[in-house]
C-alpha cells in the first residue's frame, strides 16, 4: 500500500533539484530529468499543477526553464502533495463524514481523523528548504 504517489515523489525530487539551484535562474527540465533519471515526458506533466499552485514558475527563451516562483522556506510539503494529488485525505470519510452512512456512530471515525490530521500537520511542517537540506526529524 502506497499512501504518496510518484507523482508526489518525482515532483518533491524536482523541486528540491530547483531549489538546490537556487539563484541559478532557470533550470531546464531535461536536465532535471537526467539528473534525477525520471522521464522528462512525465516531469512535464507535473510542472502545470505546480505552477498553478504558485510554487513554480516558467521562463521561455534559450535561457529559460523551471525555477520556484517562492523562496523554498516558504513551500510546505502539504502545499506539494496537494498541489499533484488534489485534496486528499486518508479515507474519504475523514474528508467528508456525510459520505458513510456510520460516521454518527462510527468508532474508529477518530482513529483515522486524527491520523490524517498528524499526516497534514507534519508535511505542513516540513519546508521544501528542509527537504533540500535533508535535515528532517522524522518524530511526530
Amino acid at each position: 500500500m502506497s499512501l504518496i504517489t510518484t507523482r508526489s515523489r518525482y515532483g518533491l525530487r524536482l523541486l528540491v533539484e530547483l531549489a538546490e539551484h537556487g539563484e541559478n535562474g532557470p533550470v531546464d527540465l531535461g536536465s532535471v530529468a537526467r539528473s534525477q533519471d525520471i522521464p522528462e515526458m512525465y516531469l512535464s506533466k507535473l510542472v502545470a499543477p505546480l505552477k498553478a499552485a504558485g510554487i513554480l514558475r516558467s521562463e521561455r527563451g534559450s535561457k529559460g526553464g523551471y525555477e520556484l516562483a517562492r523562496r523554498p522556506e516558504d513551500i510546505d510539503m502539504l502545499r506539494v502533495v496537494e498541489a499533484l494529488e488534489g485534496q486528499s485525505s486518508l479515507l474519504e470519510c475523514t474528508a467528508d463524514p456525510s459520505v458513510c452512512k456510520r460516521s454518527g456512530d462510527c468508532r474508529t471515525l477518530p482513529v483515522w481523523s486524527g491520523l490524517d490530521t498528524a499526516i497534514k500537520n507534519y508535511l505542513r511542517g516540513v519546508s521544501l528548504a528542509d527537504a533540500a537540506r535533508a535535515v528532517l526529524d522524522y518524530t511526530i
